[in-house]
């Protein structure tokens, strides 16, 4: 009966820190002027941290010190300087990785089936005029530019918003098709590096050859499932992860390793300045990442492996700071500063309380994050269990990944944002209880199955075609015919995007700005530069981060410079326009610019003469 106290607390501290969600709240800042639903509601965008902190580490700390009591001589120690430490580094012990080789390889070559076996010709469909506009513009603006932040306000990051300058690179096309090509191949090394991380953990399991390959496959079909080429951005690991995947899989081999290889962690290192690149959030993740790592060297003593990791964060950044000019340095910083102190109350939305009505969604991600959690510490610290070091190692960290990367559905709690921040809690569930499962099986009447279950091969096989291509048989096909299927997205024209009432809005914008160099926008049509194959006239190619007391001066006098004789004002396509964030710049539109034609909706003002 002592044994279920731990989890009996934990319910009880799960009702405490329900009945305080609502009653955490820091005072606004009432120097914030950004218009959202925030300032509606007086809201200081601190309060989501720190209410989904204390949710879940308060339960959790709860179980951790009750769990450690009523297990006092089965568990290992949380002091980092005891000899019985729980993450005490010892040597990894890997048994035969034949079959399990096998096994990756037979994952890998299906995956890359399913990839192949893609009909790309279905996407080709309507533009997102607003959301892939934000992938469009940027590298068009390189393009007019020869210039990277100093012609765009990155949103994402360098490689986020420039998905369609790396595959110009190959193609040497830049298109619509090509980057949603570009996300469905980054779902496709999303998967690929999954496989990776579920075998590196698989293979020092203390389980039975045969159970360890069930695991493995187990494991891998679910985790590879988190993801969805038909719903590429809403998925558990949407393309963006990629880099954090990598990361991990780099990460959790050099802290496992006995030697102090130098390339290793030299190229850990790198990731400081490769991931705020890629992805601002992620790149601020992945650095507080670093940190944590280097806490637990500087606990273990291995300094050799700090100033190998601190030399590949030093000579990236040195060479980041050769490569371009001071000015494009200046605005990149500038940029990392703005995006990440405007994002909360631009685009935030309130996390709501937890059990309460239309909630479910929100309330089952704090669960699941603590439920993970729970499943960390049991097997981190019980001495049965005796989980190896290198395991323990990379399930921490995506246990301090999941915490980190919730912050990108605190930031703004709707489904796709959600989903998009859950994959290191969900990965950490499934293999919780995975692993108890197998663990608490090994020694019944069913292990038996299992172990003929996994020396047959051609069961493996099947098994893994049919549930990871979906049963997508008659689509086989495509396989012999990839590159022309490739090609056919890559090189889609432009209207065949497009709904009929934008081609001719499209027709007529075009006729009319024909003398203009460039193509500015107030309102949510943020793909309109693109379209007409022209640049912005501004950084400022998605008006919503044209912000009071941060930046409208800048827009005025860059407008001032590029002069265009129409500006689209507004439009029926509305997402976060809201011109009561820019006064002053409204201002000076209606001041120099005189309204030429509302055309079915969009607004179109002139230059005055």
């Amino acid at each position: 009966m002592k044994k279920f106290y731990p989890y009996l607390l934990l319910i009880i501290s799960l009702f405490f820190v329900t009945f305080i969600w609502d009653k955490v709240r820091i005072p606004y800042d009432q120097t914030n002027l950004i218009q959202g639903e925030f300032f509606s509601k007086k809201y200081n965008p601190i309060n989501e941290t720190l209410r989904f902190l204390i949710f879940v580490f308060v339960p959790l700390f709860v179980f951790l010190i009750s769990y450690i009591q009523c297990h006092k001589n089965e568990t290992f120690k949380i002091n980092p300087y005891s000899d019985e430490f729980f993450l005490k580094k010892k040597v990894p012990i890997f048994n035969d990785t034949e079959i399990i080789n096998k096994i990756t390889f037979i994952l890998l070559v299906i995956i890359s089936l399913d990839f192949l076996i893609i009909d790309f010709k279905l996407y080709i469909f309507e533009l997102d005029i607003f959301h892939e506009g934000t992938t469009l513009v940027p590298p068009s603006n390189y393009f007019f530019n020869n210039s990277f932040w100093l012609s765009t306000l990155y949103d994402y990051g360098f490689g986020g918003n420039n998905l369609g300058l790396f595959i110009s690179k190959i193609t040497d096309h830049h298109s619509i098709g090509s980057i949603r090509f570009i996300k469905l191949f980054l779902i496709f090394f999303n998967k690929i590096l999954l496989v990776f991380i579920c075998r590196k953990l698989s293979l020092t399991l203390n389980f039975n050859q045969n159970i360890k390959n069930i695991f493995f496959i187990s494991l891998s079909l679910i985790t590879i499932g988190f993801m969805s080429y038909s719903s590429a951005d809403i998925s558990y690991y949407p393309p963006r992860s990629c880099v954090f995947l990598l990361f991990i899989l780099l990460a959790s081999e050099a802290i496992v390793s006995n030697k102090n290889s130098f390339l290793k962690h030299f190229i850990v290192g790198i990731f400081s300045l490769i991931s705020i690149l890629w992805w601002i959030d992620v790149g601020v993740y992945i650095n507080t990442i670093i940190i944590v790592l280097f806490i637990y060297l500087l606990i273990q003593k291995e300094y050799l492996k700090i100033i190998y990791i601190l030399l590949g964060i030093f000579v990236a950044w040195i060479i980041f700071f050769i490569y371009f000019p001071i000015s494009e340095i200046n605005e990149f910083f500038y940029q990392i500063k703005f995006i990440l102190s405007i994002s909360g109350y631009l685009l935030g939305l309130e996390y709501p309380e937890p059990f309460t009505s239309h909630t479910t969604r929100e309330t089952k991600a704090l669960l699941l994050v603590i439920l993970s959690g729970i499943f960390v510490i049991i097997l981190n610290l019980n001495k049965k269990i005796n989980l190896d070091f290198s395991t323990k190692i990379i399930i921490c960290i995506l246990f301090i990944s999941s915490i980190i990367f919730f912050q990108t559905s605190m930031m703004r709690s709707d489904t796709p944002h959600i989903k998009a921040a859950s994959g290191s809690y969900m990965f950490l569930f499934y293999f919780g209880l995975l692993y108890l499962l197998f663990y608490n099986l090994q020694n019944t009447k069913f292990i038996t199955v299992f172990k003929k279950i996994s020396s047959n091969y051609v069961l493996i096989l099947l098994t893994c075609f049919f549930l990871i291509l979906n049963f997508k048989i008659l689509n086989i096909s495509n396989i012999f015919n990839f590159k022309t299927n490739i090609q056919t997205l890559i090189y889609a024209e432009d209207e065949l995007f497009l709904n009929d009432d934008y081609k001719i809005f499209l027709k007529y914008y075009s006729e009319i700005s024909e003398d203009d160099d460039c193509v500015q926008i107030l309102s949510d049509d943020v793909s309109l530069p693109y379209l007409l194959k022209k640049p912005s006239c501004t950084q400022f190619f998605i008006p919503a981060h044209i912000l009071i007391g941060w930046n409208e001066d800048k827009f005025i006098e860059q407008i001032n410079k590029s002069k265009p004789n129409f500006i689209l004002y507004s439009s029926p396509i509305i997402w976060l326009n809201n011109k009561k964030n820019m006064p002053n710049v409204d201002l000076y539109i209606k001041n120099n610019y005189n309204l030429y034609n509302d055309f079915k909706g969009w607004k179109i003002y002139e230059k005055n003469k």
